[in-house]
């Protein structure tokens, strides 16, 4: 503006209730109203409604994370901000591990809980047993990444049923993907333009004082809010609908005696608990499982000489159970059995999903 008069585009933001500082940022402001659609119109305190509920979420998920590491697990309070896609790139790109799961259904979309690598490194070493000696200048290994996927991808999965529950809407979350950002991989989020960035200051007792940034599609954040305030007004109205309907007389009439009927509320043998997603749709998923008989590692100059008749010493006791691998994750464990003419496993032992957590476990990913 340098005749003095408003652009189009600054009456455009005036009239939809833009601030004067939106003016003045002009090109950020205007990218995301343009490409969000329903999402450019969520006011502050449609902002912090969201992330209200998805700090509520968290917070549940936190406290089966301090238990499974034995140290209290803190969130403190949200603060949301919309950004665009480029923005929250440019911040969350340089060694950062991202937790992202994509959402089916009637609500669709990404969601994904940002980390610094630093502080995901401390927090696997909790439960792997090196807290003291872990390097955090390092990249994050494959054993570090399973172990935070296993106590950070839940939080994830109560998001998504949070969202289910408060809505009432269904919806089927998608296994928690790890991707490390660091400049040289390709960012894991993909589109919408906006975004809803919402920071959360996260505590672990003595180990981890960190934020960590949850992103949600800005338009998706405006359904869900959508789908809350029908959800509040169709209570509503039901109330008033009871309120409304004529009160019978509670007194005899005249030549009456005071009998009348009693009616018995009628009984429920279960609570409606919270919205559960489609897990049904999951049963008939097949997935490969694996017996593994022991691992070994060699020099590359012993490999290249391996040839016919050749023995391989593996890292396991002869008679020691055999693992059995889900998708390289270990459950359980067997001995081998042979049924008519092929081999089959007998299962000994179920692995506990804290054990999982152990570093020998991490490393069968």
């Amino acid at each position: 503006m340098v005749d003095g008069s408003l652009s189009q585009e600054e009456i455009d933001l005036l009239l939809q209730g833009a601030d004067s500082d939106s003016i003045s940022s002009g090109s950020s402001s205007a990218s995301i109203g343009s490409s969000a659609g329903l999402g450019a119109d969520m006011s502050p305190i449609e902002q912090a409604t969201i992330s209200d509920m998805i700090t509520q979420a968290l917070s549940s998920s936190a406290e089966g994370v301090g238990m499974m590491i034995g140290k209290n697990v803190h969130l403190g309070d949200p603060y949301p901000e919309t950004v665009s896609l480029n923005q929250l790139q440019g911040e969350l790109n340089q060694r950062q591990v991202a937790f992202v799961q994509n959402i089916s259904g009637s609500l669709s979309g990404q969601q994904a809980i940002f980390i610094p690598m630093p502080d995901v490194i401390r927090i696997a070493a909790i439960p792997m047993g090196n807290e003291d000696t872990v390097d955090t200048e390092v990249e994050l290994d494959e054993a570090q990444s399973a172990t935070a996927r296993e106590l950070i991808g839940p939080m994830g999965y109560n998001m998504a049923t949070q969202m289910a529950a408060r809505t009432g809407v269904s919806l089927t979350p998608m296994p928690v993907e790890t991707h490390i950002c660091n400049g040289a991989n390709p960012f894991p989020l993909r589109s919408p333009d906006a975004w809803l960035k919402i920071q959360i200051p996260f505590k672990i007792e003595g180990s981890v004082d960190s934020r960590m940034i949850v992103a949600l599609p800005l338009d998706l954040a405006a359904r869900v809010y959508q789908e809350l305030q029908n959800k509040s007004r169709g209570a509503q109205v039901s109330m008033e609908s009871e309120g409304s309907m004529p009160q019978q007389p509670t007194g005899p009439l005249p030549g009456q005696t005071g009998v009348k009927d009693v009616n018995f509320p009628s009984l429920s043998t279960h609570g409606s608990g919270p919205l559960q997603p489609n897990m049904n749709l999951l049963l008939d998923v097949q997935m490969t499982m694996t017996v593994e008989l022991g691992r070994t590692k060699m020099y590359i100059k012993d490999i290249l000489a391996l040839g016919e008749g050749s023995i391989i010493e593996l890292e396991k006791l002869a008679g020691e159970p055999v693992d059995m691998l889900v998708n390289g994750k270990l459950i359980a464990k067997g001995e081998v059995v042979v049924i008519d003419e092929n081999f089959g496993v007998r299962v000994t032992d179920i692995v506990k999903p804290i054990e999982r957590l152990s570093p020998s476990a991490g490393m069968r990913s």
